[in-house]
């Protein structure tokens, strides 16, 4: 029986733990500086991102991260309009919430019975297809429409009640960008708390990676069925 070659050993073990840490180290500046992972748990932007929705989102377009800068960054720039991004709770920073920038600085942001106006231009509103919602719960109860933003053009999720919807007029301070939720009869954003500061902006959602529907499940119920059609999606 061959002896082993304890020099060897030694050689082999140093070359596996160089690799694992350098591995490691690529992976925490790829998650730091590049790319953050993200799961969806409520349904405020449906259509566009639904529960179970599993996403990248990329850190770079609002600049590089600075460690331990507070979340300052080099190069920021500001988000284009319609951009869903993931940002720091202004009134809680430890949390990250998912929305879509509307308004940019300077924007004069008012809701006229459902009709987002932007510095007095009207969005224009397209009804889809109810087959894009068909998965959700209490899907009868709402709408689908296209709505346009200038460039912008996006889906979002109305409620078929009665009820006026309207807000502002507000106009986005400097730094500052005001979000929407896609689902806005029941999203929490820049209507009840205020517009975000570009410093917040953690990264633009590219990418849906993954998505399980828990609403309908297998194997006695333990298990979530997978959304093919969502997989490896872009994000509008």
């Amino acid at each position: 029986m061959a002896k082993k070659d304890p020099i060897r050993t030694r050689i082999l073990l140093r070359e596996y733990l160089e690799s694992l840490i350098v591995a490691v180290l690529l992976a925490l500046v790829i998650r730091f500086f590049v790319i953050s992972a993200y799961k969806i748990p409520t349904g405020s932007m449906v259509p566009t991102l639904k529960v179970g929705d599993f996403i990248f989102s990329y850190r770079l377009p609002y600049g590089i991260p600075i460690p331990f800068g507070g979340g300052k960054r080099i190069g920021m720039e500001l988000p284009k309009r319609g951009d869903v991004v993931v940002f720091r709770y202004p009134e809680n920073p430890k949390v990250n919430y998912v929305k879509r920038v509307i308004g940019l600085p300077g924007d004069r942001i008012e809701i006229k019975n459902h009709a987002l106006h932007i510095n007095e231009l009207a969005s224009t509103y397209e009804l889809k297809s109810p087959e894009l919602i068909s998965d959700l719960p209490g899907n009868e109860l709402y709408d689908v429409y296209a709505e346009k933003v200038g460039s912008s053009e996006h889906l979002i999720l109305r409620s078929r009640n009665d009820e006026a919807d309207f807000f502002g007029p507000m106009v986005v301070p400097p730094g500052q960008v005001f979000v929407l939720g896609d689902n806005r009869d029941t999203s929490d954003d820049s209507r009840y708390w205020g517009s975000v500061p570009v410093q917040n902006l953690d990264g633009k959602v590219v990418l849906i990676w993954m998505s399980f529907d828990w609403n309908h499940r297998w194997a006695d119920d333990r298990f979530p069925s997978v959304r093919s059609e969502r997989l490896f999606r872009s994000v509008q």
